[in-house]
């Protein structure tokens, strides 16, 4: 296991300082693993070119425009979706999608888009991954001197050199995917800077004679959106790893983690963390150091708040690898707990809010509850919050009628058509 300080050097601090009126434009999108929005399903805020949830045959584009592609990696057949219901992605020879990928910065008139480069030390995006919104005069500090071979450029135009401080061979880099630098640059890139465009300006124009994959849209590598009953097998590139945010959204400053931090006192993070992304492994947070107090585990999933418990509370971070223990958090010895708005702090797995965005009363449970009349919680839940497991939710008791499932994450609200409907609920895994 890596000391304290070993870990720490290997850690990418970046400032991300996002004003109100110049954050990039969100895109979101929902995919099923079955027609009408049935199914595995995974919200996704990122391109990602292998499903968590294997494939999907109906979508639905809350904003943003999104190419849906039938191959992984942004093979096959692709078309482009703007936001809406798609109760199925058939026609035009597609029947299901692997991958898919935000172009909404490749859409006209779109506004401003913040910058972000994407480097991966492995051509074709494989191997480990470093993001960068701002520029770097030294990627040593990343531990990613002299590794970049491929990179995606989702905002912004950077500069890429192989010297400290954008000097030597320098090469820019418009929006677009370079799955292989070339002999010049592979495995020498020293320094990265961004040369954004002025805010609300358009996007450079793309040469038609181009290739069509060096379309815009970031590549994550791991599974960003939350997943359910999922056949995905982690990638060559995939790495164990959680990235923390200091504001909510993924915004503020962040921080990469790969290795245990039993004290963030004087990282600039402790009591500080209010969302997270964890990319590989299952990792715990605690509110106080050496991993005590108020602990809860997350795996990986998107996680745009910490639930309250942890909201600006955690002072120690580590991975884990065995179950937690359930035992002890619901009194009466059942398998949930209802509490009313603004409950105490707790550490159940599955939380069900009365309302959307995590508001109202909350389910808290450990395990399958086959009917929820008894609750006073029966068809009102709204929204969701999942630290670990994979679990269905069903609309009539004993699992029976419409059903999906969902893994680690957080959801504001429910599927489509889901909403105020669970009566009964199990963990698959």
């Amino acid at each position: 296991m890596a000391t304290q300080s070993q870990t720490w050097r290997r850690v990418l601090l970046a400032t991300a300082a996002f004003a109100a009126s110049s954050v990039a434009l969100s895109a979101e999108i929902l995919i099923y693993s079955e027609r009408d929005f049935y199914g595995s399903f995974a919200q996704l805020s990122r391109s990602e070119p292998y499903l968590a949830i294997g494939s999907a045959r109906s979508v639905r584009v809350a904003s943003g425009v999104w190419e849906v592609c039938t191959g992984q990696n942004f093979a096959g057949e692709c078309r482009r979706l703007t936001p809406g219901d798609y109760r199925e992605v058939g026609g035009r020879g597609i029947d299901a999608i692997l991958s898919v990928r935000d172009v909404t910065y490749g859409t006209p008139a779109v506004g401003y888009v913040a910058p972000k480069l994407q480097l991966f030390e492995s051509r074709q995006y494989r191997g480990r991954t470093l993001t960068l919104e701002q520029s770097a005069g030294d990627l040593g500090r990343a531990g990613f001197n002299d590794r970049t071979s491929s990179a995606i450029v989702t905002g912004g135009t950077w500069e890429i050199c192989t010297d400290f401080n954008f000097r030597g061979r320098c090469q820019a880099l418009p929006p677009g995917n370079y799955p292989d630098l070339g002999s010049q640059l592979e495995n020498r890139i020293v320094s990265a800077r961004s040369l954004a465009p002025a805010q609300n300006s358009a996007p450079p124009a793309r040469p038609p004679s181009e290739p069509v994959t060096a379309g815009p849209g970031p590549v994550i590598a791991g599974p960003i959106g939350s997943y359910g009953n999922s056949t995905y097998q982690p990638q060559p590139y995939d790495r164990t790893r959680v990235e923390v945010f200091t504001d909510p959204n993924f915004t503020g400053q962040a921080v990469t983690l790969d290795g245990d931090i039993p004290n963030l006192r004087n990282t600039g993070f402790n009591d500080r963390i209010q969302s997270m992304r964890v990319f590989g492994g299952t990792w715990e947070m605690c509110e106080n150091r050496d991993f005590s107090g108020v602990c809860m585990t997350f795996g990986p999933g998107d996680y745009r708040r910490l639930p309250p418990q942890l909201d600006r509370a955690v002072s120690s971070i580590r991975q884990i690898t065995r179950e937690p223990v359930w035992s002890g958090l619901n009194p009466s010895g059942g398998n949930y707990t209802v509490f009313d708005a603004n409950g105490p702090r707790t550490r159940h797995p599955l939380w069900l809010f009365e309302h959307a965005d995590f508001g109202g009363a909350t389910l808290r449970a450990t395990g399958d509850v086959p009917s929820l009349r008894d609750s006073q919680f029966n068809d009102r839940a709204s929204g969701m919050f999942i630290s670990w497991g994979t679990w269905q939710f069903c609309e009539h008791d004993n699992y029976g009628g419409r059903c999906f499932t969902a893994g680690p994450g957080q959801y504001a609200q429910m599927p489509p058509g889901m909403n105020d409907s669970i009566s009964s609920f199990r963990r698959l895994r």
